[in-house]
């Protein structure tokens, strides 16, 4: 039985390789295949990782070589100066946000600290309201630290 196991787990990653090729005909109809069709250029090639190419370098390398994340030709291009706003706006929303979850953490302990002396409370959902509005501050605080 393991060496059926074994057998299997070396074959199956070999059966699944292949470039996959996108393809749109007149109609619009978007079609993915691993066969290329013959007098038709495809839109898109995804390579097979699974075979080494000389040519390929992996994204670390790129970052190591450059020092930058390489991005396709076709991905689109922003000014410094649009993203500088982007990245205001978005500043602003997310402290905006860590406000409002500051509001609603203190809110919920409020009740938590009431409703844990009151008979028949539910502590247990009191007590995860909580955790949930400092698990969402731990986040708002990390995304604010990623933005340049």
């Amino acid at each position: 039985m393991r060496f059926v196991l074994g057998l299997l787990f070396f074959v199956l990653p070999n059966i699944a390789a292949g470039e996959i090729y996108k393809f749109v005909d007149e109609n619009g109809v978007v079609t993915y295949t691993n066969m290329p069709r013959p007098g038709v250029k495809p839109q898109i090639i995804i390579p097979d990782i699974s075979r080494p190419a000389s040519n390929r370098s992996t994204p670390a390398e790129k970052i190591k070589s450059s020092g930058k994340i390489a991005t396709p030709s076709y991905f689109p291009k922003v000014d410094k100066g649009t993203q500088v706003k982007r990245d205001d706006m978005r500043r602003q929303l997310l402290v905006e946000e860590l406000r409002s979850e500051e509001r609603n953490l203190a809110a919920s302990r409020n009740e938590l600290s009431q409703g844990s002396r009151r008979p028949g409370a539910d502590v247990g959902k009191l007590t995860e309201s909580v955790r949930m509005h400092e698990k969402n501050i731990e986040m708002l605080n990390k995304e604010l630290s990623h933005i340049r």
